[in-house]
């Protein structure tokens, strides 16, 4: 990694100052440090099942590198499969309390230099998050959820294709392709607009994303469990001695990212 342009001008001395940069910029640190959690039961909620928790760890790549605790998702499967009644009490467990445990929530971090760019700029590098497989589990069963809630409250646009069911950008090329032919078949002129936002990811509010589901009348259990969610996240890079909290932008690297954009972004 080269020498990193910081934002008043100057360069970073050293490589670990340049790594310390780059993840600043793309996991904004958090200026409150540790949130103190507010625990609180929540009984009215509809219990996660085996077969829930079995059916999303099959539908999981089973390739993926693990987090920082570098249990993959086969050791994770194997303690499922040892007592599937206590795994599964677990996740009712962190739902009844509105708790997403902080050690599922750190992310260690691989930056990939971005193909062209100039290296000496933060927003050439491509973070990749590594996040503890037990905690994906549990993330990806919220984020269906929530998702299954959105949906059946048509909370989310009709035209909205990526990281839906039966829907993905492949769709969205395929109908934007059958409208340019039916176009030309009128004579008509066709025209696109396409917008790229920058830093679109790491620049979201997490307040505002909690305002958007409470507007959109999303289940109680879900806002609890999502706002522990978006808490206390975490940077860890052992290798350089970086370590911070973040809070800002959408977790890279979880299910429910993708989706909390959705969520977002048409406001």
């Amino acid at each position: 990694m080269k020498h990193i342009r910081m934002e008043n001008g100057e360069y970073t001395k050293n490589f670990r100052d340049s790594i310390q940069v780059v993840l600043e910029h793309h996991f904004p640190r958090s200026e409150d440090g540790i949130v103190e959690k507010q625990i609180k039961i929540n009984m009215n909620f509809p219990v996660i099942t085996q077969e829930e928790v079995k059916t999303v760890m099959d539908d999981m790549d089973k390739n993926k590198p693990p987090g920082p605790d570098g249990l993959t998702l086969g050791i994770i499967r194997e303690l499922f499969f040892l007592d599937p009644a206590w795994f599964t009490e677990l996740f009712n467990d962190c739902t009844r309390q509105g708790v997403f445990p902080d050690f599922w929530k750190i992310a260690k971090v691989l930056l990939i230099p971005k193909e062209g760019k100039d290296l000496s700029e933060v927003s050439a590098y491509r973070p990749i998050c590594l996040l503890p497989t037990w905690g994906k589990v549990y993330d990806k069963i919220i984020a269906q959820r929530l998702l299954y809630e959105l949906e059946s409250k048509c909370k989310l646009h009709r035209n909205q294709f990526s990281f839906r069911k039966q829907r993905s950008t492949l769709t969205a090329l395929d109908k934007f392709h059958n409208f340019i032919i039916n176009a030309k078949a009128k004579k008509m002129i066709t025209l696109a607009l396409s917008l790229d936002i920058s830093d679109a990811f790491n620049s979201v509010i997490w307040d505002d994303l909690i305002n958007c589901l409470e507007e959109d009348g999303i289940s109680v259990y879900l806002i609890d469990v999502i706002k522990d969610f978006l808490s206390n996240r975490r940077i860890c890079d052992d290798i350089n001695n970086t370590e911070f909290n973040y809070s800002k932008g959408v977790p890279q690297g979880s299910c429910l990212g993708p989706v909390l954009w959705l969520l977002i972004a048409p406001r």
